[in-house]
């Protein structure tokens, strides 16, 4: 290195010198600069040295330092600071810089610095940014027209440094991957802590970030800074008014694939975590005039209110309760109704039976249970029924045909449990006057895109006239049984099981089917009763009598082999007519392609 000191003004005497007015110029390795102003006293008690606006690497830099016995301290400024000055600060301080690229604005820092001897003992330092727009080379952090002030102290006590710091953000925007924050209000962070460099351990003591335009947050943290940051305890506190701000700002970033993703939701919300270890152990939640709303139509909340409670520990009971003046799943609305639940550890129970208005009729859950596992699918278990549910409602709502009548039934014991779902017992549902029953419902590969369902189906005297009315079909009356034996879907298509529908035998309520309806049987058969009813005088008929029919399938590959009442010459009966007028409908495809016989 190279000074150049050259003193215009001056005293001296056997102990002191004083530079009154003076110019001074450095070339180092760091420092380059031109003829500075410059100015100093040296005596045996006190020594100051003070430069204005030297020019170091693009930035202006301002010094009064003063050394007292062992003691000193610096005083500093410096205005619009250059990237080449930040690279170099960070070479001094062995610390790899970020790869900054400013393209507008500028920083400025200024601050008093004091220790003693060769040790740093305090420090107060305040940074200005202002109008700045540039980016990290690997476009994770970026700011746009950012502005902000920062204010931090700190204080030697030992080994520990005890710290505090106060930085808002003003205006402009900050991009920090994954989250993106304008600051459409101020935005202001506040932290006091204590620092040990020999263990690398920071404790937050205190902390509070305020969007006053979407959420604060509060809390304390423990946790060490290496190569990786490893947290060993926080509490956090979280308020917020405007949950969709809050969503889109901060929470849907970090959960791209979260079933959050689309939801709109306005409300308040309160909430509190804690983490150990960098596990969460607690969580609080409390929430009021929920209205959630979600864009596939898979969920919508109306008026909730409501408190979540959880700890990992499984010797202590959380409570839980959930209201709404109406949730809607997948578009069918469950009528207000509070729910009531209980955890232990990884355990979420229904604390207390519910009843849920349901399509002027009612879902009864008796029991639920949700056992969460680490790195698997969690056991869930659970029993209820259904009572007088408007079936023409839920078809609708459902996109199918509108059916008549009323579904009551019950579910047994169900159990999702190493991936697959199983029934305990016979799943009843009471519909078209009549049941139907389903046995050794199983099921694997549930959440995945390969579902295998298993079943036995069983119909018991259906109302054909109530299940057919609706139908472009056609409509019959009488009644129907029959089964699905061995059903197996893979992905929710049928590729093997044993099926039979006919009249029952006991069966004596009228049997009528109309004309449109024989053409649909026949054809399943390929007879030529179409034909038939066209060029003769049964054209004329809207109605024929039956005294019984019925169809069979057994499905593999692709393929019904198919059966019908009994056997004729070459076919065999689908109808057997009696009454009058009455009609036989006869099938002779012994073979049919599924996709075809479903179509």
């Amino acid at each position: 290195s190279l000074a150049d000191i050259r003193c215009n003004d001056f005293s001296w005497n056997k102990t002191e010198v004083h530079c009154y007015k003076g110019k001074a110029s450095i070339r180092s390795s760091f420092w380059q600069s031109p003829k500075t102003d410059f100015s100093f006293h040296l005596g045996p008690k006190k020594n100051t040295i003070h430069f204005e606006n030297a020019q170091l690497m693009g930035s202006r830099l301002s010094v009064n330092a003063e050394i007292s016995d062992d003691n000193w301290l610096l005083k500093f400024t410096v205005n619009h600071i250059s990237h080449s000055f930040v690279e170099k600060l960070f070479q001094v301080m062995k610390v790899k810089p970020p790869a900054l690229l400013i393209k507008h604005g500028f920083l400025k820092l200024n601050g008093v610095i004091l220790g003693k001897q060769a040790k740093l003992g305090q420090f107060v330092l305040n940074a200005q940014v202002e109008d700045l727009t540039g980016q990290t080379d690997d476009g994770k952090i970026a700011t746009e027209k950012l502005s902000l002030l920062s204010h931090w102290e700190g204080k030697k006590a030992k080994e520990n440094w005890l710290w505090q710091s106060d930085t808002k953000m003003t205006s402009g925007a900050l991009y920090a991957d994954p989250v993106y924050v304008e600051a459409l209000q101020p935005i202001d962070l506040k932290a006091q802590g204590i620092w040990n460099a020999h263990l690398k351990k920071v404790e937050i003591q205190s902390f509070t970030y305020q969007d006053f335009a979407i959420a604060s947050v509060s809390g304390m943290a423990v946790g060490y800074l290496d190569k990786v940051i490893k947290l060993e305890r926080a509490d956090v506190n979280m308020q917020s008014n405007s949950l969709q701000d809050l969503l889109t700002t901060y929470i849907n970033p970090f959960l791209s694939d979260s079933p959050l993703t689309g939801l709109t939701a306005t409300g308040d919300l309160q909430a509190r975590f804690s983490f150990v270890q960098q596990a969460l152990i607690n969580v609080s939640v409390n929430f009021s005039k929920l209205n959630v709303s979600n864009y596939s139509g898979r969920l919508a909340i109306k008026d909730g209110v409501g408190s979540l409670n959880w700890s990992d520990d499984p010797l202590q009971s959380k409570q839980s309760e959930l209201a709404w003046e109406q949730l809607s799943i997948k578009g069918l609305p469950l009528e207000s109704s509070r729910v009531k639940l209980s955890s232990q550890g990884n355990h979420v129970m229904l604390a207390e039976k519910i009843k849920l208005p349901f399509y002027e009729g009612l879902i009864t859950v008796d029991t639920f249970s949700w056992q969460s596992k680490k790195q698997d699918e969690p056991d869930v278990s659970f029993t209820g029924s259904m009572k007088m549910v408007s079936l023409e409602q839920l078809s609708k709502a459902l996109g199918w045909t509108p059916l008549l009548g009323n579904i009551s039934g019950q579910i047994p014991s169900v159990h999702y449990h190493d991936k697959i779902l199983s029934m305990d017992g016979e799943l009843l549902i009471n519909v078209f006057d009549g049941a139907i029953k389903v046995n050794k419902l199983s099921s694997s590969g549930l959440l995945t895109n390969f579902p295998i369902v298993s079943a036995d189906v069983a119909s018991e005297n259906l109302d054909l006239d109530h299940l057919t009315r609706k139908f472009e079909f056609g409509n019959i009356t009488g009644r129907l049984s029959g089964y699905v034996n061995k059903l197996v879907l893979e992905n929710w298509y049928p590729v093997t099981f044993f099926a039979w529908l006919g009249s029952p035998d006991d069966d004596d309520s009228s049997h009528r089917i109309s004309q449109k309806a024989v053409n649909n049987i026949a054809s399943i058969g390929g007879g030529g009763a179409t034909d038939l009813l066209s060029r003769t005088f049964l054209g004329f008929f809207e109605t024929f009598g039956y005294d019984k029919m019925g169809v069979g399938c057994y499905l593999q590959n692709g393929v019904c082999q198919m059966m019908g009442l009994a056997a004729k010459e070459q076919g065999y009966y689908l109808i057997k007519g009696g009454g009058l007028p009455r009609i036989d409908v006869l099938g002779y495809n012994t073979q049919v392609n599924w996709d075809v016989l479903v179509e």
